[in-house]
Parts: structure tokens; C-alpha cells; sequence
């Protein structure tokens, strides 16, 4: 009987956390799997296995010469759109671009809260988290809003701006949780030595900060190129980000190239991932015998 009590609970728990990862990652793999149907009508119809739908996002990114005998090449207007090409160009322009403007910003920041002591310093550490918490519906509607007012135009410039506001808050606690564990008497023994703050910071500081800031880089990254709400209201006309192109085609038909584009994004998020954790990975330093 102890031995039956004793197991419920760890049956009770395996069972939650298989349900769990189910619930999580069953619908992705759906969406990997109906990205290979051959059935151009119903997506939920398995009706072969195909590649031709990762084809034609090729083709429509420009990237190979469209072929006529792909599937659901007799619906063009349904299954083919010439916008994805620009959305993922600007998708990766506005990402690259915010998540670099956003690393040198929160960076410094980072540095100022942890290396100064000012008046409000705890106020504005405070208000450096607001992005992250206030929901992204209000966030974008008030960056619109302030945009509007200025009479600044909508497009990628304005996406780039609107997403360094809040990575830069993402960049500052991953960079800060950097600083929290140096060793600042690396810093203290070289300026003994007679080096300025300058060469201090980039040859004692800088490597060690460099971890944290490639990680928060990448991480920017990876949230600017997946950000629909934001961009959406922040894009304008010909600034049409890939996650927005995605929510405007899925309106008209769900059909297996959007999730084709949808598997894709997944593997480029992974990919960016996995980099930023080979760059963080232990560095194993030869010796001479």
C-alpha cells in the first residue's frame, strides 16, 4: 500500500508534465506536418507528402525560378502573394537594425545603473522594466500615438524605433545580470596598473561584458523579427513585416505555404538561438606542456 500511495504522486506529476509539453509543442508539430501536404484545397485533408510548398516560398522570395507544376499552381491568387519576399526583407532589416541600436542603448544603460549612483537611480531602474511589462497592445498604440503627434511617417524607420524602445529594456537586464557577477577588482587592479578608463573598458570590461551582449543581441533579434503587434501598428504602408504579411494572409486562407513560412521562421529563431549559445559556450584554452 506504501508503495501505491508513494507512486501517485509521481504518477499524478508525470502525467501533468507530459500533458503540459503536449499542449505546448502538438500544435507545432502539426503545423510541420500540414506543411508538407500535397492537398491545395483543404489544409486539414492529408493528401501526400510534398516539398512544393517550401518551392514556392522560395519562389516567391526570389531565391528560385517559379515552376508551373507545383501544387496549387492553378490558384495563384489564394496560394501565391509577390509580398512575401519584401515583408521578410524587412523583417531582417528592421530586426538587425533595432536589435543593434537596441544592444548599444541598453548596454550603456546597463553600465550607468551599475558603475553610477545618481539621483532617481532607482525610479529609472524601475521604469526600465515598463516595457517589458506593459502589454504590447497599449505599447503600440502608444508609440502610435506619440508618432502621430510628432507627424513622424510610418514605415521601417518608425518600426526600428518603435522596437529599440523595448529590446533596449531586454538588452539593460541581460547585460545587468552580466555586470552582477564580474569581478570589479579586475577593473580596480588595472587602473593601478595606469591604464585610462578607456583601455580599462576595452580590454578588461568589454570581454567580459561581451557574453551578455552577444546574448542580448541575438535575443533582440529573435523578438523583433517575431513581433506582430507593435509592428503592426507602427509599419505604415510598404513597411509590411513577415509576422504582419502572415496575420493579413491567414484572414483570406489558411493554406500549407503559410505553414511553410511559419516552419521556416521557426527553424530561423532556433538557428539564432543556437548561435548565441555556441557563442556563450566555456571556451577551452590549449596549455603547453
Amino acid at each position: 500500500m506504501s508503495r501505491r500511495r508513494a507512486s501517485l504522486p509521481s504518477v499524478a506529476l508525470g502525467a501533468h508534465v507530459w500533458g503540459f509539453f503536449l499542449f505546448l509543442y502538438l500544435p507545432i508539430v502539426m503545423l510541420v506536418v500540414y506543411s508538407f501536404n500535397d492537398n491545395a484545397v483543404s489544409m486539414m485533408t492529408w493528401n501526400g507528402f510534398t516539398f512544393d510548398w517550401y518551392l514556392r516560398v522560395l519562389a516567391n522570395l526570389g531565391l528560385i525560378d517559379r515552376a508551373r507544376d507545383l501544387a496549387g499552381s492553378d490558384n495563384l491568387q489564394l496560394y501565391s502573394d509577390p509580398n512575401l519576399g519584401p515583408a521578410a526583407v524587412n523583417s531582417l532589416i528592421i530586426a538587425l537594425s533595432s536589435a543593434g541600436l537596441a544592444t548599444v542603448v541598453g548596454t550603456m544603460t546597463a553600465l550607468g545603473l551599475a558603475r553610477c549612483r545618481f539621483p532617481g537611480r532607482v525610479a529609472y531602474r524601475v521604469a526600465l522594466f515598463l516595457p517589458i511589462v506593459i502589454p504590447d497592445i497599449v505599447l503600440g498604440i502608444a508609440l502610435l500615438v506619440f508618432l502621430a503627434t510628432l507627424g513622424f511617417p510610418l514605415g521601417r524607420v518608425s518600426v526600428i524605433l518603435s522596437h529599440t524602445v523595448f529590446l533596449a529594456s531586454y538588452v539593460a537586464v541581460v547585460v545587468g545580470a552580466r555586470l552582477a557577477g564580474m569581478n570589479t577588482q579586475l577593473e580596480e587592479a588595472s587602473a593601478d596598473l595606469g591604464a585610462g578608463p578607456w583601455t580599462t573598458f576595452r580590454r578588461v570590461t568589454l570581454p567580459q561584458l561581451m557574453p551578455g551582449i552577444v546574448g542580448g543581441f541575438l535575443l533582440s533579434v529573435v523578438i523583433s523579427f517575431d513581433d506582430l503587434v507593435i509592428a503592426y501598428f507602427t509599419c505604415g504602408v510598404g513597411a509590411t513585416t513577415l509576422p504582419v504579411y502572415l496575420f493579413g494572409a491567414i484572414k483570406r486562407n489558411v493554406s500549407p505555404e503559410i505553414n511553410a513560412v511559419s516552419v521556416l521562421m521557426i527553424l530561423t529563431s532556433m538557428l539564432v538561438v543556437g548561435a548565441a549559445l555556441w557563442l556563450r559556450r566555456p571556451r577551452q584554452h590549449k596549455t603547453e606542456a
